[in-house]
């Protein structure tokens, strides 16, 4: 019994280590298929990206489309709003995570490009938050010396936590260290795994309790997509001035029932330049 019980050991050992490899492995994406088409001299740009075979969910147009109007309606016709359509790459869930990140790395490395960049706000859901963390990085990793990096902002929408095959908190403890400001809107009862802690580094919003939850008609892990879609889209054109000062990192509050769409960050106000990076905010 005791050699039957070691190699069962080894064998389950073998299974982990090789799953743990083979999900950090990322898919090619090809570049051509998601480019952004952004204009040379882009100045404020927010990108939305979906999660997991998810590439195709209608909440997503709907959410670019109110981050638009919101734009429109403070008179910015200076900002580029895209959605990031990462599939069918993004579509093998076991390796969609480390394809996020050598995705979000090479589009990070491409818009230290745009010298004028002055405001990037990330939208991300499910796996998809992935992208936003590496290209954060990617982005002032790529940034010429003497560049004032873009303000960055990153939305997670039930942000995916399993990092490879074993780390399940590892977006518990990463998701949003890079970024200026960093908000979290989290659903803890539905099935998606991984999706329930609060991130530590962004302020964290759970709409668990939310009274709209009772009658949204799809699962929970999709509940974060709707209630940003009807209630904050106003935060791509209030980009948090108080920043974690006023809303601190690691902290969760409950969702209340109704939130205008700029309770966040206050009154508008214009962006005023400042040096980017995550320290000390």
């Amino acid at each position: 019994m005791p050699g039957k019980t070691l190699i069962a050991v080894l064998l389950a050992t073998a299974a982990v280590a090789g799953m743990e490899l083979y999900t950090r492995m990322p898919l090619a994406v090809d570049l051509a298929a998601v480019d952004l088409d952004l204009p040379a001299d882009v100045r404020a740009l927010t990108i939305v990206a979906h999660g997991s075979v998810d590439g195709d969910n209608p909440l997503f147009p709907e959410i670019v489309t109110r981050i638009r109007d919101h734009y429109a309606a403070a008179g910015r016709p200076d900002v580029a709003v895209r959605f990031l359509h990462w599939a069918p790459w993004s579509d093998q869930r076991l390796r969609a995570v480390a394809t996020a990140e050598q995705l979000g790395t090479q589009l990070g490395g491409m818009l230290a490009r745009y010298p004028e960049l002055s405001e990037l706000q990330l939208v991300t859901h499910s796996s998809g938050t992935y992208i936003a963390d590496a290209l954060c990085e990617g982005y002032r990793q790529s940034l010429p010396p003497q560049s004032r990096p873009a303000r960055v902002t990153m939305v997670f929408l039930d942000a995916f936590q399993l990092h490879g095959f074993v780390d399940w908190r590892h977006g518990a403890r990463n998701h949003g260290r890079c970024a200026d400001f960093a908000l979290a809107v989290i659903n803890t009862d539905d099935v998606a795994p991984a999706t329930s802690a609060p991130l530590r580094n962004a302020w964290n919003i759970n709409v668990t309790a939310h009274p709209g939850r009772a009658t949204f008609p799809r699962n929970g892990h999709y509940w974060p997509l709707q209630y940003y879609r009807d209630l904050l889209p106003g935060l791509a054109n209030e980009p948090l001035e108080a920043s974690h000062q006023r809303y601190p990192r690691g902290a969760v509050v409950q969702a209340p029932a109704t939130v205008p769409a700029n309770a966040l960050s206050g009154s508008p106000s214009r962006r005023q330049a400042h040096r980017g990076g995550a320290a000390g905010r």
